[in-house]
């Protein structure tokens, strides 16, 4: 995923806790990744889990599973 031009997209804050900032960077690190583009992949992913969990919560109990 390519990086869009300065000041293009909103830019996001937060302070996580050193030992989870710590081990992220090493983990990104690790596979040659920004913690930016890993941060990015968590977004999505995370959002694809909460979809999921909406039609599920969506779906009647007796209905068959798609």
């Amino acid at each position: 995923m390519g990086r869009p031009a300065t000041g293009q997209t909103k830019v996001m804050g937060f302070r996580p806790p050193k030992p989870l900032r710590d081990e992220f960077e090493d983990l990104a690190a690790a596979e040659e990744r920004t913690p930016s583009d890993a941060l990015i992949e968590a977004m999505h992913d995370w959002i694809k889990k909460k979809r999921r969990e909406r039609v599920t919560e969506d779906r009647p109990a007796d209905s068959p599973t798609p």
